[in-house]
């Protein structure tokens, strides 16, 4: 109150004038249609101002929550159909109905794009229903598998990672191959174990392949950037242009596939005998 009452004395004649002012302004409105006209034209404009910005600063910070809200719509979309993308023809191919997947939506909250091994902290964790080695894609592509899950978080091996490895096939000719990344660069990887007699051209499209317990098949993977041609009879290579972006990687989905365990117990059994 003092430092108020301060204020007031020192500022008393600026005070004194902004009061006159808008006394006489409000005079002369009130006994002059054209300038009360002008003056409810004229606040109009400034309280709709005033609103537009509120709205577009409330909008901003609902963004979030819009955000979370789309992706939960896109996880159940994912779950009543899949869709595979094709980057290179910007199409798309609906596949039948397979219910054997879940799509959880979670935020990436850290990523790492410039190591040898590269890793994803997402906020999603076991109170979620996540677990270890299941499947992490975006709206793009594939992204990488689940490796360790606390709580609330779990960390995600992504495709850029020295240890990264994925069954994917070629598109047009539906030949098998695998998947490393030892470009250095996020936005290629390299196919590898191409038989000789498989042409490749770039452009071509790269797909998850139907031997995957972790990501549902035909999962959209990349574009061949550069066919390689092994000079020997070995087999060739092929650096492709990851369909995902994963230095503007922001929403993910984690793939739970509610038949692994089973799968899993079939192949552990197959591998003992």
């Amino acid at each position: 109150m003092y430092n108020l009452r301060r204020f007031i004395l020192k500022h008393h004649f600026v005070i004194l004038f902004i009061l006159l002012e808008v006394i006489s302004i409000l005079l002369l409105a009130r006994s002059q249609n054209f300038h009360r006209n002008r003056l409810v034209s004229g606040t109009n404009v400034v309280v709709g101002n005033i609103h537009e910005m509120g709205s577009d600063v409330g909008g901003y910070f609902h963004l979030r929550q819009a955000n979370k809200q789309l992706a939960e719509e896109n996880a159940l979309l994912r779950k009543q159909i899949s869709v595979v993308t094709d980057t290179a023809t910007n199409t798309y191919t609906l596949l039948d109905h397979d219910t054997i997947y879940e799509y959880i939506p979670a935020r990436v909250v850290n990523n790492s794009t410039g190591m040898a091994n590269n890793y994803i902290v997402i906020n999603k964790g076991k109170v979620d229903g996540i677990k270890r080695d299941m499947g992490v894609i975006s709206s793009e592509g594939i992204v990488g598998v689940v490796t360790d899950v606390s709580l609330h978080y779990a960390s995600v091996m992504s495709l850029l990672h020295s240890k990264s490895f994925v069954g994917v096939r070629f598109k047009n000719s539906q030949q098998l191959a695998s998947l490393r990344w030892n470009t250095g660069n996020y936005r290629f990887g390299m196919v590898e174990d191409i038989p000789t007699h498989v042409e490749l051209h770039k452009g071509d499209t790269v797909l998850t392949s139907s031997y995957s317990f972790i990501f549902p098949e035909d999962m959209m993977v990349g574009t061949v950037e550069d066919p390689s041609v092994s000079s020997t009879d070995a087999l060739n290579k092929a650096e492709i242009r990851f369909a995902t972006n994963f230095a503007t990687l922001r929403h993910v989905y984690v793939i739970h596939n509610l038949h692994k365990p089973e799968l899993d117990s079939l192949k552990a059994n197959f591998l003992d005998k």
